[in-house]
């Protein structure tokens, strides 16, 4: 391979990283809830929000993220809790802080015992669609069962909704402190979130450029209603993400904001959690195809690896390249991992996190070829049936 090759190829992949990186690391740095929202104004009127939490055997999590949620501070909230077919305790959890916030009488909730799933339907998307149902609210606020909201996060986050004149926002949680190696891989998918979804591109009219957030998709009910819901995406595993693309696909505004102090949600209990937590979600973001995981595996390695290999194959003077690469991929990785509150720490384990993640998708792969399917919350979902209803 001559020096020449090896140089232009070291300097395209600096310039391949600044493209992908780089605008949406400004973007996340300027949007910061709680910087954002002191340039708004109190409105004179609250919307109605009707927050719709589904759950599936949380009870580990669920009554923290209920309670937070009976604590907020939004003047006209609604919750919907939706117990889905659960085998543990989520129902009775949901009963007993419905019935506080009873005798408290100042959010309304209610509970949505689901005893039974259609054929045609995911579990997460039946639930949240039936919550809908129930829903009276101006803006329906989808979250999940372990998001832990602190008091001003709905309030703060409408506030700029309304100013903004936003049809759906999502707004990015911190991640609560686990072990170091969790953490790292959890930085990672960060990193790939800043540098896959051109972030700084959401709130524009570019329909490839959208986000939905499965701990804070806040959308206006009309516009929920005119998009078809989660009727359209009903067999969608990435319904958080779908959500976002259908919003995006019809026109309507949508923004997203970094609400670390608003948010907080430890997302798996260990490492190995968060290998086998992805088993659901990486292979249907190829759309079940091992052909689209096979290409972006392969520029994976040529932008990738192939930058922490090439300085010790090649002269200094022909690869400084590849070490400015290496040099700017931990320097973003590092804001990241502070951004999210993972901290520096985690900045040394840049290329174990991409191997594991690596790794973790190609396993996902694997496992539902192997099982013809997706297998979630017990129950198993044909693949044949998600690829023909893919959005």
């Amino acid at each position: 391979m001559s020096g020449t090759l090896i140089t232009f190829w070291g300097y395209t992949t600096i310039a391949f990283w600044l493209v992908l990186l780089g605008p949406s690391l400004v973007m996340m740095l300027r949007k910061r809830v709680s910087r954002c929202v002191s340039h708004t104004e109190i409105p004179a009127e609250w919307p109605r929000i009707s927050v719709i939490v589904p759950a599936k055997d949380e009870a580990e999590t669920l009554e923290a993220n209920l309670n937070s949620l009976l604590a907020s501070d939004y003047p006209d909230l609604e919750i919907i809790a939706v117990n889905d077919r659960s085998t543990d305790e989520t129902g009775a959890i949901m009963e007993r802080v419905a019935a506080r916030a009873t005798t408290e009488k100042r959010i309304r909730m209610q509970v949505l015992h689901i005893e039974e799933l259609p054929a045609d339907w995911l579990g997460k998307s039946h639930a949240m669609y039936q919550g809908t149902q129930q829903a009276t609210g101006e803006l329906l606020l989808f979250t999940d069962g372990d998001i832990i909201f602190s008091r001003h996060a709905i309030a703060d986050a409408t506030r700029i909704f309304l100013k903004r004149k936003l049809d759906h926002l999502c707004l990015l949680p911190q991640l609560a402190q686990g072990s170091l190696i969790e953490m790292a891989l959890i930085t990672f998918f960060g990193f790939l979130l800043t540098g896959g979804t051109f972030l700084w591109l959401v709130p524009t009219c570019w329909n490839f450029a959208y986000l939905g957030i499965g701990a804070f998709n806040l959308i206006r009910r009309d516009v929920y209603e005119q998009i078809g819901g989660h009727a359209t995406i009903k067999l969608d595993v990435l319904d958080d993400i779908k959500l976002g693309k259908l919003v995006k696909n019809h026109g309507y505004q949508q923004d997203f904001y970094l609400g670390i102090e608003e948010l907080k949600v430890r997302w798996q209990p260990s490492a190995w959690g968060v290998i086998t937590g992805v088993e659901k979600n990486s292979f249907a973001s190829f759309q079940y195809s091992v052909i689209k995981l096979s290409l972006v595996t392969l520029l994976y390695i040529l932008v990738f690896l192939v930058p922490f290999v090439m300085p010790f194959l090649f002269p200094l003077s022909q690869t400084i390249g590849f070490v400015i690469t290496i040099v700017l991929l931990h320097l973003c990785y590092a804001a990241i991992g502070v951004l999210f509150a993972a901290g520096l720490r985690v900045t040394p384990f840049l290329l174990f996190a991409s191997l594991a993640l690596a790794f973790a998708i190609w396993r996902s792969a694997w496992i539902i070829l192997k099982n013809g399917g997706v297998r979630w919350r017990d129950t198993i979902y044909p693949l044949d049936l998600l690829k023909r209803n893919l959005y």
